[in-house]
């Protein structure tokens, strides 16, 4: 194999934008269903979902910063007189807030019970 025939890292395709802030942002797809399966699997699923527990924190600030920002967005748009974009931002922040919140209890339950069967 010669040095030619070796694929350099700019001649790849990238990962689109919206793809790339998915895996940032969203953290339910690193997690396996534990409710469906054998037993076996049911188990494995669980273990493996508290391995990944670790990653929860990283998700949780950054739907923090989110949330923050939203509610910041919305206030300086209430002050400017947009109260349409300013109730949508509101809106945001609280769908954020909602992330945060079931991501915080995620953690915990993961942390608390280390085995369900």
């Amino acid at each position: 194999m010669s040095v030619g025939d070796q694929q350099s890292d700019f001649s790849r395709p990238r990962e689109p934008l919206w793809r790339l802030a998915y895996r940032f942002l969203w953290p339910f797809q690193y997690f396996r269903d534990v409710t469906r399966g054998s037993r076996f699997e049911r188990q494995q699923n669980y273990r493996h979902n508290r391995a990944m527990r670790v990653y929860l924190p990283g998700f949780i600030m950054k739907w923090v910063i989110l949330t923050g920002l939203s509610y910041s967005a919305g206030g300086a748009l209430c002050h400017v007189g947009a109260d349409v974009l300013a109730a949508g931002c509101f809106v945001v922040a609280c769908w954020a807030l909602i992330v945060v919140v079931l991501l915080g209890v995620d953690w915990l339950w993961l942390g608390r019970f280390t085995d369900l069967y």
